[in-house]
This record gives structure tokens, C-alpha cells and sequence, in this order.
């Protein structure tokens, strides 16, 4: 999956996930208010047929325990975004954590 990061590194994440039918630049305006964090904005374009919101999410779970090390982490979805975001919580414990799925 494709993903951009922007801020610092060191900083609590934030992955921004956008909506069908854009990009993530549709989050261009936000990444730059957010300097702060470290944000992680990916690229949900897929020609695939086969398209699945819970594939997308255990995807984007995996990305979210490669980048965040130990950091707080929030995730913003729009419209797709938040149907993302929301099976990527169904997939966690309450604890927040990916590990304990």
C-alpha cells in the first residue's frame, strides 16, 4: 500500500484516510496544520476488484505497528475512510492494541 508521511517523526501519529472517489491529498490542507504529529496519509486507490474494507484495515493495522513505536496513535476517516477506521477498531482489543486482535 502505498502512504505518505509528513511532520515529525518523533511526534504522536495521526493517519489520515480518505474517502472513495479521492486521494490523499484531498488531506493536504490538515498535514500542513498538523506539523506537529507525525502524519501518515495512505493511498487507498486500488483497480482490484476484490476491494475489502477489512483487508484495507488489516492493512493499514500493519502500517500503524510498523510506524507508530509505542507513539499514541489517532485515525481520521472520511466517508470509505471512516467505514476503514471503524473495522480497524472492530479488529483491536479495547486496549488499542493491534497485537491483541
Amino acid at each position: 500500500m502505498h502512504y505518505k508521511e509528513y511532520g515529525d517523526l518523533h511526534k504522536p501519529l495521526i493517519m489520515l484516510i480518505h474517502g472513495g472517489g479521492v486521494g490523499g491529498g484531498m488531506w493536504d490542507k490538515q498535514v500542513q496544520y498538523f506539523s506537529d504529529y507525525h502524519c501518515v496519509v495512505p493511498e487507498l486507490i486500488n483497480d482490484d476488484a476484490d476491494f475489502s474494507i477489512e483487508e484495507c484495515a488489516k492493512k493499514l493495522l500493519s502500517l500503524i505497528e510498523e510506524k507508530a513505536e509505542n507513539k499514541r496513535v489517532m485515525v481520521i476517516g472520511f466517508s470509505l475512510g471512516a467505514q476503514i477506521a471503524i473495522q480497524m477498531i472492530s479488529l483491536t482489543s479495547f486496549s488499542g492494541s493491534p497485537n491483541n486482535r
